[in-house]
């Protein structure tokens, strides 16, 4: 399958050669300077042909573990004018087969989904105008559910406008995402500051910039919000862009940047007849060093001891990060009045909430980052198709 991470118009991606090269097969591309190599029993492993990729489920029929070591080519050939490669095998006769386009992503990519594209904000670069979609566009067509998804994916969070104020209409936004998530809250929450849970979002009192979950070994991935019934006074949302000031970190602390990225943080829910507990770098990177992830919440933050010199560095370095992302210049603040709902990156977009006072009802649902991801795929392939 071709990974859509990576757009590709198989039309523009022709081979132009193949050949044996010191035991691989060597590809060049019409138009195109480089050349790859792919070893032969990878080849054999990804072949492409009815016989070894089902056609309807794509998932793989070769049986690998029968793949010889010594896996030699006996006929290389490019097919279908460079759209296709086949090989035939010494050992056992069988052609394989695979799309030009296959081979060019895997080239480029080896088979990895490459970070998406990101804007990281501050206060002053993202301005008043929040990237926004209206529910009707969002329910009613793919084009306005793949604008507002792109938009959450590129800034980390979106709004959607002209929501219905109910906890059905929420959770009808919600599902145009995906399944919602059941946690110790519940699935859709629908509270307000009545300490249902052992949680300070279940009072009136001041957040500070956190993420959910960093007591969960899969920390949900994404969050939604919208405000049902507001009577008082404060209560503003917060955002901040976690990414960028991991970015600004990188930048100028290199090692508080190592710390944060290395040292496994772990948090706990002690309460309500559970107890959870997992850890996390506050900075999480991927394979090529882009950001993955940050988790950070200090309200739930469990103990644990290093040896000196490096406990030193640790509190050194989350002192650095807990007064950047409390820094005013790092976030921005709104409050979220009925019939609008937010859906942020839980594992990019620290949130918070001013203190108020008065009455505010609240509801919302965890949503995971497989789920949203999926979506967009399939969003985006489907868009691909159309045009």
């Amino acid at each position: 399958m071709l990974n859509p991470a990576v757009p590709v118009d198989a039309n523009d991606l022709l081979l132009n050669s193949a050949r044996l090269v010191d035991g691989e097969v060597e590809v060049t591309w019409k138009g195109k300077v480089s050349a790859s190599r792919f070893a032969p029993c990878w080849l054999r492993d990804h072949c492409h042909a009815r016989h070894s990729l089902h056609p309807d489920t794509l998932q793989r029929q070769v049986d690998t573990f029968s793949i010889p070591v010594d896996l030699q080519p006996a006929q290389i050939e490019i097919a279908e004018g460079g759209r296709q490669l086949h090989i035939t095998w010494k050992h056992d006769g069988v052609r394989s087969e695979w799309p030009a386009a296959f081979l060019w992503q895997i080239s480029q990519t080896e088979g990895r989904e490459i970070a998406p594209r990101r804007r990281l904000w501050d206060r002053e670069s993202m301005g008043e105008a929040f990237p926004s979609v209206p529910f009707a566009q969002i329910i009613d067509s793919d084009a306005g559910a793949l604008r507002w998804l792109s938009l959450v994916e590129e800034y980390g969070f979106a709004l959607a406008t002209g929501v219905p104020v109910s906890v059905e209409g929420t959770e009808q936004l919600a599902r145009r995402v995906g399944y919602v998530r059941s946690t110790i809250f519940g699935g859709m929450w629908d509270f307000t500051a009545n300490l249902a849970f052992k949680d300070t979002a279940y009072t009136p009192v001041a957040i500070g910039p956190h993420t959910d979950g960093t007591y969960s070994l899969d920390s949900p991935g994404f969050q939604m919000f919208h405000c049902l019934e507001f009577n008082g006074e404060g209560g503003e949302s917060t955002l901040v862009d976690g990414f960028r000031v991991a970015d600004h970190i990188r930048r100028t602390d290199p090692i508080s940047f190592e710390v944060l990225t290395h040292v496994q943080v772990p948090a706990q829910y002690l309460g309500d007849g559970v107890h959870l507990r997992a850890e996390h770098p506050i900075i999480a990177l991927d394979h090529n060093g882009d950001y993955r992830q940050v988790a950070y919440n200090n309200y739930d933050r469990a103990p644990f001891r290093l040896p000196t010199p490096r406990m030193n560095a640790f509190y050194k370095a989350l002192k650095l990060w807990d007064a950047l992302v409390n820094d005013p210049a790092y976030e921005i603040c709104f409050r979220l009045a009925p019939g609008t709902a937010l859906l942020f990156d839980n594992w990019r977009t620290l949130h918070g909430r001013r203190a108020y006072r008065g009455y505010r009802r609240l509801c919302g649902a965890y949503l995971n980052k497989e789920d949203f991801d999926s979506k967009l795929r399939v969003l985006r392939a489907s868009a691909t198709t159309a045009t």
